[in-house]
């Protein structure tokens, strides 16, 4: 009898563990593209870009990736090519970059600024180690 109301009971804790898991509502990793910038955008930029992103973490997970993408009118569209992540955003006269990523699992945070053919800037992964610096070159 005892082994059958502890079996039981290590049941319906797994059922109440297992469903609390899935009752919870989930926190988006990343903030999703906004309506409108926190800017004037500017086309000053206007055109295609290329560079990459470096990790300076050393964690395995955090591999160095290609970036291209391209600026019109002021909205910009990268990818980040190991994994096919787009940062879209905007960027203002000043060269001041808004970027957000669609990424489902990682929490990807680009800053930077743009100074006539080139941008450069810092990035990281709010839930992974993983954190550098990356560059582009204006190409067109």
């Amino acid at each position: 009898m005892n082994k059958y109301l502890i079996a039981t009971s290590a049941i319906f804790f797994f059922i109440f563990i297992v469903k609390d898991l899935f009752n919870t509502e989930r926190v988006p990793l990343n903030t999703p593209l906004p309506d409108r910038a926190p800017f004037t955008v500017s086309n000053q930029f206007d055109g295609k870009w290329e560079g990459k992103r470096t990790d300076i973490s050393g964690d395995s997970i955090c591999l160095q990736t290609r970036i291209i993408g391209t600026i019109k009118q002021g909205k910009v569209s990268l990818r980040l090519m190991y994994n096919n992540t787009y940062l879209e955003g905007f960027i203002s006269d000043t060269g001041e970059l808004a970027l957000f990523a669609d990424s489902q699992k990682w929490g990807y945070r680009f800053d930077g600024s743009a100074d006539s053919d080139q941008i450069k800037g810092n990035w990281k992964v709010t839930n992974a180690p993983c954190k550098g610096t990356w560059q582009l070159a204006k190409t067109s």
